[in-house]
């Protein structure tokens, strides 16, 4: 479980330097959660999306091929006409569309596209790992990716982000949204940590602090790698993003995505979090309590003896 005592007080000076996430002109009463949180729909399946978002759970989309296709897509034209109705549904609030090309100038193409489809698109980039697709493809093209578009006006998300370092990077060239994976990052060190080591050690681990051998495990910090249990491995990632975001008031929006229960929503919020995206199966749980359903029960219930007082008034 996270640890509410390592929550940073700081990043509320961040927040409160942002933009209002429910902005309410012209209204006499002010929205209570101006600067609250805002949670995304991880899905593509409208029948899940419309009743969240018309019950104001929701206030934005995140979308990827997977997701499409469980939604029915079983042509390019068919998620196409699936965005734009996405798109359509939830504007002005934002939908999160992958790419799915591999190249800079395709990338860039493809993005110019989507956008045409609607002001409230934001295209999602990963960050890094084009090399592991083809040892040809420039390992940078993300972030250049993110640069051109920014140059254009176009709102991005850098996905598949798993340490502050690419966080940061993906910031500088200009996204507006950081997409750290956190249930993936447990899920790598469940499988690949050495148990005689400390937790998080896959991630982080060095013997050779000259690393003259060029054979450490760096792929994250040590703050987030061996901090806690693995478990707690991506809220203390978001909160190191968020301590790092907060030292230099980067206004790049915290998206947290790859959730695998409940209670990493809380961890995350204390995190740091600006965004959650979360799915839909999740996201349709979140009025669930046995006590509130108790409650409902007992006033409901008692409810009944006015009814029967009224009624006995009357007859008499």
């Amino acid at each position: 479980m996270f640890n509410i005592q390592q929550t940073k007080s700081g990043a509320h000076a961040r927040r409160v330097r942002m933009a209002e996430t429910r902005p309410t002109p012209g209204k006499k009463l002010a929205h209570p959660s101006a600067r609250g949180p805002r949670i995304f729909a991880d899905t593509a399946t409208i029948a899940d999306i419309k009743p969240l978002f018309e019950a104001g759970i929701i206030s934005g989309v995140t979308t990827n091929p997977t997701l499409m296709k469980k939604a029915g897509a079983n042509s390019w034209s068919h998620a196409t006409e699936i965005a734009r109705q996405l798109i359509e549904l939830v504007a002005p609030n934002p939908v999160n569309l992958e790419l799915t090309e591999l190249t800079e100038k395709e990338m860039v193409a493809q993005a110019l596209q989507f956008a045409q489809w609607g002001e409230n698109v934001v295209i999602k980039v990963p960050v890094g790992g084009y090399a592991a697709v083809d040892k040809s493809y420039d390992p940078h093209t993300g972030l250049k990716v993110i640069r051109a578009l920014w140059e254009k006006d176009i709102k991005t998300n850098a996905t598949l982000v798993f340490s502050s370092t690419q966080a940061l990077w993906a910031a500088n060239a200009g996204a507006c949204y950081i997409s750290p994976f956190l249930g993936r990052l447990a899920d790598y060190a469940y499988k690949n940590d050495h148990p005689e080591r400390a937790p998080g050690n896959s991630l982080y681990w060095i013997e050779d602090h000259k690393n003259s051998n060029n054979d450490q495990n760096v792929s994250n910090s040590e703050y987030v790698a061996c901090g806690g249990d693995r478990k707690d491995i991506g809220p203390r990632l978001i909160q190191e993003i968020s301590a790092i975001f907060t030292n230099y008031d980067i206004h790049t929006e915290i998206l947290a995505a790859s959730f695998r229960n409940f209670s990493q929503l809380t961890e995350c919020l204390l995190a740091g979090a600006d965004i959650l995206t979360v799915p839909a199966n999740i996201l349709q749980k979140v009025c669930d309590h046995p006590l509130t359903e108790a409650g409902m029960a007992t006033f409901f219930e008692d409810s009944k003896a006015f009814e029967n007082n009224d009624r006995k008034a009357l007859e008499q």
